[in-house]
């Protein structure tokens, strides 16, 4: 894998998939009031125009903002005109993270990645990326400096072979649908641990994902969670933590959208 240069990512971002219009612009604007920087998004989200709407107000030098490209538009040409316009959706001169949403077997992708790359020259992406990749994926495109991985993960799809082999190759992890749409306040184990802390079962799941050097994009749409999710820094999980949380790891998905297929670790 070609040399990476470490991103820097805030560990604790915010997802905002399925947030639009008004409610979107309300969200993030008191996430980032709240103290968050981190901001994911996609094209397939239809929301750029309201979060530009949002962050007018904040220097872009504070924020980190990720977007993704449709599996439907990775031809070169595609991306050449995909690119400026999430810029002027956006409002801003440059993403920090482009990702490649999803694989699409019918594109050659090193041409995706070599337009996505023209981008970086122009300094107008920071750092390119995939989404919901495995390890085939990324051996084909060790050429690249395929900076981020965007996956889901969460203690119940603990994806331990992919995040080694990611570690090993200098490439991020970042967690999407870290709290298994609220799967883990009925998590016994979860619950038992985060009473010690005085913590809920879903911040002990950004914990665990945050303590390992993985960041995490929850989506929340009260400022109660939101203030819940970046409430996980003033305490570290102990080993025995960690034991019980690898007990939880089950292959559990919460994420398969319809039509699109669902790639595993050891897919080949």
């Amino acid at each position: 894998m070609k040399n990476h240069q470490t991103v820097p990512i805030p560990l604790l971002g915010l997802g905002t998939w399925k947030l639009r219009g008004k409610e979107c612009e309300k969200i993030v604007h008191t996430a980032l009031e709240l103290g968050y920087r981190h901001l994911d998004t996609a094209d397939l989200y239809g929301n750029h125009a309201d979060i530009a709407r949002a962050i007018q107000s904040y220097p872009r030098e504070q924020l980190f903002i990720a977007s993704k490209l449709y599996m439907n538009d990775l031809l070169p040409h595609q991306v050449q005109v995909a690119v400026p316009r999430f810029l002027e959706e956006l409002k801003v001169d440059y993403l920090d993270l482009l990702l490649i949403h999803w694989p699409n077997p019918q594109v050659r992708l090193e041409d995706t990645l070599t337009a996505m790359q023209s981008f970086q020259e122009q300094n107008r992406v920071r750092f390119i990326g995939v989404s919901n990749f495995v390890r085939s994926h990324l051996e084909a495109l060790q050429q690249f400096p395929v900076a981020v991985n965007q996956i889901e993960m969460h203690p119940y799809l603990q994806r331990k072979t992919l995040v080694t082999f990611a570690q090993e190759k200098g490439i991020a992890i970042t967690a999407y649908r870290p709290l298994a749409k609220g799967a883990f306040e009925q998590d016994e184990t979860l619950q038992k641990i985060g009473k010690k802390y005085g913590k809920t079962a879903s911040q002990i799941a950004l914990k665990w994902l945050v303590q390992q050097g993985i960041s995490a994009i929850p989506k929340a749409s009260s400022v109660q969670h939101l203030k819940e999710n970046l409430d996980i820094f003033d305490f570290e999980l102990e080993a025995q933590d960690w034991q019980q949380i690898d007990q939880l790891d089950r292959g559990q998905r919460f994420c398969a959208p319809e039509g699109l297929p669902v790639y595993e670790d050891e897919s080949v």
